[in-house]
């Protein structure tokens, strides 16, 4: 069975490791009772551990009226650990503040998913976050997998950055192309591209030259969900199976929801050659897309 989870960004959900925690556990207990026994993959949005570096802030960072002022409260917040991060590695404040904070950001974002593996006995495509690599100064945009033992046994790094991941924005490094590689399950061969990455023949083409057979597409679109936006979609996870049949089976959670300004619009999908099987009501809305007849 296959679950797509389109989750709603909620400011109280970060506010604490032990509110991430919850809502983590929340959505995967109630996955796990609509599905019954048998084999579970379920795949969640991009991004959604990149926010796990709000959790534990003061309320002075909460209090802020965007999401800018409140980037720089935190900042300040961590100050002294940023600047050496900065001196050291000579980089911006925001990979500074990245790198500061790499440690315990990774361990908010990823436990919740370890757990809720083990717990509900799931294959886990985590969504998301931006996490350092290794004890570099390289922060990727990673899209972790998770197995039911709870062992995190390949991160796929995006290779496509969009605007707000760029210099400008959160200051994250695009990974080589031969970073790509496609991840054995029960379910065959998982290609994970993270979002932007799908619309790219070049790396749809290696993972199918890897032999993936199920493509997943975790995104967070932050532009509106438009006539345009939700054409232009279609030349990714769609384009892919329905159109060139280059995979069985496309998996496409997107984010929605808002914190200050940041706002993600999207519908999430579940798509076979015949094109989309399932696919979400609403564009802002939280909802969960099943499939139990799928890759049994």
């Amino acid at each position: 069975m296959i679950a797509c989870v389109q989750m709603k960004l909620r400011a109280e959900d970060y506010r604490t490791e032990e509110s991430f925690a919850a809502r983590i556990m929340g959505i995967m207990e109630r996955i796990r009772v609509e599905a019954g026994e048998g084999r579970l993959l379920v795949a969640f949005p991009e991004h959604i551990g990149t926010f796990c570096i709000l959790s534990n802030a003061p309320e002075r960072v909460w209090a802020k009226g965007s999401f800018a002022q409140a980037s720089k409260a935190l900042l300040l917040h961590h100050g002294a650990a940023v600047l050496h991060q900065m001196v050291v590695h000579r980089v911006s404040p925001v990979r500074a503040l990245l790198l500061a904070r790499s440690q315990e950001l990774e361990r908010i974002y990823l436990s919740p998913f370890v757990a809720a593996a083990r717990k509900y006995e799931a294959w886990i495509v985590a969504g998301s976050a931006a996490l350092r690599w290794g004890q570099t100064s390289r922060v990727f945009n990673t899209a972790p997998v998770i197995t039911p033992t709870g062992q995190v046994i390949y991160r796929q790094h995006k290779v496509n950055l969009v605007d707000m991941e760029q210099k400008g924005g959160l200051d994250l490094e695009p990974a080589p192309l031969n970073y790509v590689s496609a991840v054995q399950s029960p379910f065959g061969p998982l290609g994970v591209a993270v979002c932007l990455d799908a619309f790219h023949p070049e790396v749809r083409q290696r993972l199918q030259g890897l032999g993936a057979k199920v493509f997943i597409q975790p995104s967070a679109n932050n532009h509106p969900w438009d006539d345009w936006q939700q054409q232009d979609w279609l030349r990714s996870s769609f384009a892919a199976v329905a159109e060139n049949k280059e995979f069985e089976l496309a998996v496409n959670p997107m984010l929605v929801g808002r914190l200050w300004d940041i706002e993600f619009q999207g519908q999430s999908s579940i798509i076979d050659q015949n094109g989309h099987v399932v696919q979400a009501q609403s564009a802002t809305e939280e909802e969960i897309l099943i499939r139990k007849d799928l890759l049994n």
